[in-house]
């Protein structure tokens, strides 16, 4: 891959000072990170997540930007290469094992048994989200609070969206549901709003939807954008928040898509040298 780079970001004064008071609120926020697929389309031995990007494996990044955002738990769902995973990220996390690979909806599903009566917001990320930075949970998780949603869903606008899902709206401009795209149809696809996959949920109004998600027929697996529909027909607010750049939401599930992602921490490390 080449030379290990160190990435850091900066923000001005004022910015950070925001955060900064938004994070001290996050202590009741519990977050669940993804990370118990294969990565079958990485055609490799090793599981996606412990693939090195920059000086960390993969997953550090979205884990340490729980971590950095100042979020009261994480738990990590872990399934392929377990030990892998967790001795890559230590002992201070919870830790939950899916057994079988049965999606997103199955692995949160698994991972709310630690919640018990949590009151708290749940966020929802991938372990592969390189780019997903502190600041950007705080805002969500924010935005989460202030429009009062039962779910607020991370987006961004790509030029071309390929396997992303697509975000459906309704006529009040709220999300109606995510269609994934081997699911969505020819006008479906031309959607360029796209689900990143990261989002945050009022636990108690996510908790009795999840153990009456169907099985898609398709990938035989349980979506948790299934839940965005499901949360909709209850009559319930879900709330989009989109990111100005793009490149934010921006996963790893190939080895192009990793030199992607290595190319865009390269052109960054370059940027800052130059200020």
């Amino acid at each position: 891959m080449g030379i290990f780079i160190k990435v850091s970001f900066k923000m001005d004064g004022r910015k950070a000072s925001s955060v900064e008071s938004k994070e001290g609120k996050m202590k009741d926020v519990c977050a669940v990170v993804l990370a118990a697929g294969k990565g079958t389309r990485m055609r490799s031995g090793l599981i996606k997540l412990a693939h090195p990007l920059s000086s960390e494996p993969l997953v550090k990044f979205a884990v340490n930007a729980c971590v950095d955002s100042g979020v009261g738990r994480i738990v990590v769902v872990v399934g392929y290469q377990a030990d892998k995973i967790k001795s890559i990220l230590g002992e201070k996390f919870e830790y939950v094992y899916q057994e079988r690979r049965l999606g997103t909806g199955d692995a949160v599903r698994r991972a709310t048994s630690l919640l018990g009566d949590f009151q708290g917001e749940l966020i929802v990320l991938p372990g592969d989200a390189p780019f997903i930075k502190p600041s950007t949970l705080v805002e969500l998780v924010h935005r989460q609070r202030e429009t009062k949603s039962a779910a607020t869903v991370l987006t961004g606008l790509l030029p071309r969206p390929s396997h992303y899902g697509r975000i459906i709206r309704d006529g009040y401009d709220q999300i109606k549901r995510i269609v994934e795209s081997r699911n969505a149809g020819p006008e479906e696809l031309k959607i360029r709003e796209v689900n990143s996959g990261v989002y945050c949920f009022d636990t108690q109004k996510l908790l009795p939807l999840l153990p009456i998600l169907m099985r898609d027929t398709k990938a035989g697996e349980y979506y948790l954008t299934d839940v965005i529909a499901l949360l909709h027909e209850h009559g319930f607010r879900v709330e989009a928040m989109k990111v100005s750049d793009p490149t934010a939401i921006l996963g790893v599930n190939t080895p192009q898509e990793l030199k992607r992602a290595w190319k865009v921490l390269e052109k960054r490390e370059k940027q800052k040298i130059r200020k």
